[in-house]
């Protein structure tokens, strides 16, 4: 059914427009829509109806750069620009690069159900960190496999430490370790 609303109002020119109770093309109505002249694309919509996320929801398109500067007088420790979802999901995409800059950049999950509280970072190229220190800490296990080579190069010193350290390579499989019995990486054979 096609929606009708007879309390539209507009002002506008061939420069721009606003409208309230607008009615777009897929027959949803905005309360409020403010709309470039120059540029169909352009505009910023109040929804009042549609899908779930479009509901009450409010559209900002622009065909140029959506740029936002906020924060001249804010004190510091109090956020200059704040988000905040409080259902559903934040999705930031690019077809170009994503850059986050700061003085300190803090990535925290907070799920701690076990199968929440996750940071996922994957890359089907490279994942490159280089930072004067770096620490890695885990509470149960920590893990790098590599599929090819793997490197640990310490160019002035090299510390491995462990309560029991069990070390085997390719040919542990035909000759034995050196290590304790039972090593994982020996033949049925060899264990017996």
């Amino acid at each position: 059914m096609t929606r009708e609303n007879y309390h539209t109002i507009r002002y506008g020119n061939k420069d721009g427009e606003i409208k309230f109770g607008h009615i777009d093309d897929r027959n949803n109505l905005f309360a409020f829509l403010a709309r470039s002249g120059a540029h169909s694309k352009h505009y910023i919509a109040m929804s009042s109806t549609g899908e779930s996320h479009l509901k009450y929801g409010t559209v900002c398109r622009s065909p140029g750069s959506f740029q936002i500067k906020a924060g001249d007088n804010v004190p510091n420790g109090v956020p200059g620009i704040y988000f905040e979802a409080v259902s559903g999901d934040v999705v930031i995409k690019s077809s170009g690069r994503i850059r986050i800059e700061g003085e300190n950049i803090n990535l925290k999950a907070t799920g701690g159900d076990g199968k929440n509280g996750v940071i996922d970072l994957s890359a089907n190229e490279k994942i490159i960190m280089d930072a004067q220190s770096i620490s890695i800490s885990s509470k149960v296990s920590t893990k790098i496999f590599s599929e090819n080579t793997a490197n640990i190069i310490g160019k002035g010193i090299l510390n491995i430490y462990g309560g029991l350290i069990d070390a085997a390579d390719g040919a542990t499989s035909l000759k034995g370790s050196k290590s304790a019995n039972g090593n994982p990486y020996r033949n049925e054979e060899q264990n017996k």
